[in-house]
């Protein structure tokens, strides 16, 4: 588990204590769960705005054919479920499998 996900939970947790405290009989002061919250908050997106750095300078990874195939395929299966289009799952799954598998045996000797 990463730790931008770990404050992600922690600050849903305390967003939802905070949302809940009166019915649960809590005594939680709001602004320290206010406060909780903008800490996680301030963490995920410094730590995100670190990551798209990291992205942009591996940016020739986007020219990958491994990268290209599977993002078509995940876009076909999304479309083929959001439309109803009843295209054969199995067998472009299967295909696009093969493909990478010889395509990351092939980039690996």
């Amino acid at each position: 588990m990463s730790r931008k996900t770990i404050f992600a939970i922690l600050g849903a947790i305390g967003a939802v204590l905070g949302f809940f405290a009166k019915d649960f009989g809590l005594s939680i002061d709001p602004v320290a769960v206010l406060g909780a919250v903008a800490i996680a908050l301030v963490y995920i997106f410094g730590e995100a705005k670190n990551d798209a750095s990291r992205i942009m300078a591996q940016s020739h990874k986007f020219k990958d054919p491994k990268f290209w195939i599977a993002f078509v395929a995940y876009i076909v299966a999304y479309v083929n479920e959001a439309f109803g289009l009843n295209l054969p799952v199995e067998i472009i799954v299967t295909v696009v499998t093969i493909i990478l598998g010889f395509l990351f045996k092939k980039d690996n000797g």
